[in-house]
């Protein structure tokens, strides 16, 4: 999937159809297939996972991004460091500087390797010989203003000179001052499913927000207010029960010409039931994918 950028509006408008619709050449009946945090083989959110990822069969790779608190970006998932970053005792990412996230290292599965967690300015180079595939990069905190934001848009432009790629986050304000420095290009919000806190780190808490939890309720006027609020070209990713509980949320997202992105908590298998069950429904598949495992083997559970 193209997300290049240009000036020219009716290129933009194609470019957005394009999104929704899909193509009938595509390999997974026309939905876009992205790396979810680079190939399993290595270190999640690593260099060689993302690398893995570029040289592999999929569409684009889908990373994580934080702030350090000295203003670096870096690419990870958690906001405390020990699962997969190797730091010493776990701390909070956004109080640490870039000398000590250059100390760090990557763990694999639990065990540190010889890998340095990557900064934005890595993937940038990483991505640039690569301009038909699409680096999706979630702002993954709450950045404290839009200067932090602009920094990274100007990081990401000056890097990728191709221009292919887009943020995203679960946080409409991040995606509000990603607007204001990126007028035309793509940007995708993220819903959390509440009933999926499990995921996040099972205790006492999450297992109480799980069990108390409702769907999000993802309507056509729901839809218009991102739109209103965060501008176009947007739009929405979602998990695979959330697009269960909202059976019209395909065809609503299409006649808005927004892209709809689908992931799955519990594993690519329940992914493609998810989207067996979507496409049963309205006939229609989503705009794209993002796996946890190899793109031939999903695209076959849906064919």
């Amino acid at each position: 999937m193209a997300i290049i950028r240009k000036k020219n509006k009716a290129a933009v408008l194609a470019l957005l159809l394009s999104l929704v619709a899909g193509s009938v050449q595509a390999d997974c009946l026309g939905m876009k297939v992205q790396a979810h945090r680079g190939a399993g083989n290595a270190p999640e959110n690593s260099l060689s996972a993302l690398r893995n990822a570029y040289f592999g069969p999929w569409d684009g790779v889908e990373t994580d991004l934080q702030l350090l608190g000295d203003g670096n970006w870096v690419v990870h998932h958690d906001l405390l460091t020990g699962r997969v970053v190797d730091a010493g005792a776990p701390r909070a990412v956004k109080q640490m500087n870039a000398d000590q996230w250059r100390a760090a290292s990557m763990k694999n599965r639990g065990v540190t390797t010889a890998e340095t967690p990557p900064f934005v300015t890595d993937i940038a180079d990483l991505a640039t010989p690569f301009p038909a595939k699409t680096l999706n990069a979630e702002i993954k905190d709450i950045v404290p203003s839009c200067a932090p934001v602009d920094s990274l848009v100007n990081q990401l432009r000056a890097g990728i000179k191709h221009g292919n790629w887009f943020l995203t986050s679960a946080v409409p304000n991040n995606l509000v001052c990603a607007r204001r420095a990126d007028p035309q290009g793509y940007l995708g919000l993220i819903v959390f499913d509440a009933r999926n806190a499990e995921a996040a780190g099972a205790n006492r808490v999450s297992r109480f927000i799980a069990k108390n939890a409702r769907a999000p309720k993802l309507d056509k006027p729901w839809l218009q207010r991102v739109q209103q609020q965060i501008g176009m070209p947007v739009g929405v990713h979602v998990d695979a029960r959330s697009l269960d509980a909202n059976p019209n949320l395909l065809s609503d997202a299409a006649t808005l010409n927004m892209p709809v992105f689908v992931y799955a908590v519990d594993g690519d298998s329940a992914l493609a039931a998810s989207l067996l069950r979507a496409q049963k429904r309205s006939h229609r598949w989503p705009s794209g994918v993002i796996l946890d495992g190899n793109p031939d083997a999903f695209c076959a559970m849906v064919q």
